[in-house]
């Protein structure tokens, strides 16, 4: 495949997918789950058969905010609140059983809002810490390359491919999730951070070999090794990334709803990972390259 000399194409298109992305999160901007702004969640098994439109009008009638009632079994059903007191959960708890008799309350769980606020603050450092890490790895790890291809530049050009990932796969998420009705809970965190993992290490395969191709043939040039490391290690991100969805497609198919948002984010995370280790990684790799070697023969 002939993917470095087109690279201006697929970094151009990886560009303008980019923008698009940004203002759509925040056009089809979902909810915070109560992971983030506290609240209480319960699960409940009426005793008689109820579908779930009938249960978000019965407990509308008792419950004035708004509620998010999720399928989650047969005849199962969550329901998340934003109730943060014990006291308010009791009376909640109590119209719930005066509007369905005999209601079986499998769990609750309750967040206070200062929890939602800490959970935050450290998903984010979480995120940060993890893209700086990362950096740092990269250019230890790639210390060996000649020094016409700098070590820093894989580190660098690897969080650009990483945060190119995660703001399209946030971008679909949030689109699919408004029509869904998914929230933003912890397991998205927890998604964010697998993939971060997953793409990276999608990158450092194609990458590593970028270094051994380097160092073997000199005589090529810095595209022809990148273009002949992305054809060596093509086969194996395909077939391993396709393994790993083909999986969570089947999961996501006969798997619970609650589930269902974290793997369909994830789904998506690793697809676009896949796509970026070669059509963005490489060919911005090799753009750095060209651009840094321009300055030094001008200089």
């Amino acid at each position: 495949m002939r993917i470095i000399p087109y690279r201006k194409f697929w970094l151009i298109f990886s560009l303008a997918a980019f923008i698009i992305a940004i203002p759509l999160i925040f056009i089809f901007k979902i909810p915070l789950g109560m992971d983030f702004t506290g609240g209480t969640l319960v699960e409940i098994k009426p005793k008689d058969k109820i579908e779930i439109s009938n249960l978000r009008e019965k407990v509308g009638k008792f419950y004035s905010q708004e509620a998010l009632i999720q399928d989650s079994g047969d005849n199962q059903y969550i329901i998340r609140t934003k109730i943060t007191e014990n006291q308010d959960y009791r009376q909640f708890e109590d119209e719930l059983k005066k509007s369905l008799p005999e209601v079986n309350i499998l769990r609750h769980n309750s967040i206070g809002s200062s929890v939602g606020k800490d959970l935050t603050r450290k998903a984010i450092i979480g995120v940060a810490i993890a893209a700086i890490l990362i950096i740092f790895y990269i250019a230890y790890a790639f210390r060996s390359v000649p020094r016409t291809v700098s070590a820093w530049s894989f580190g660098t050009v690897a969080i650009i491919t990483l945060f190119h990932d995660l703001v399209a796969s946030l971008a679909i998420y949030f689109i699919v999730g408004k029509i869904a009705g998914y929230e933003l809970d912890s397991m998205v965190v927890v998604a964010v951070l697998t993939i971060l993992g997953f793409s990276t290490h999608d990158t450092i395969v194609v990458f590593d070999r970028i270094r051994e191709n380097v160092i073997k043939n000199p005589q090529k040039s810095f595209p022809e090794n990148v273009n002949s490391s992305i054809n060596q290690t093509i086969a194996r991100s395909l077939n391993t990334s396709l393994t790993a969805i083909l999986v969570l497609i089947s999961m996501l198919i006969l798997g619970g709803s609650t589930i269902k948002p974290f793997i369909f984010l994830l789904t998506i995370g690793i697809a676009l990972g896949t796509y970026s280790s070669i059509f963005v990684a490489s060919p911005l790799l090799v753009t750095w390259f060209e651009t840094q070697n321009k300055k030094k023969s001008e200089g």
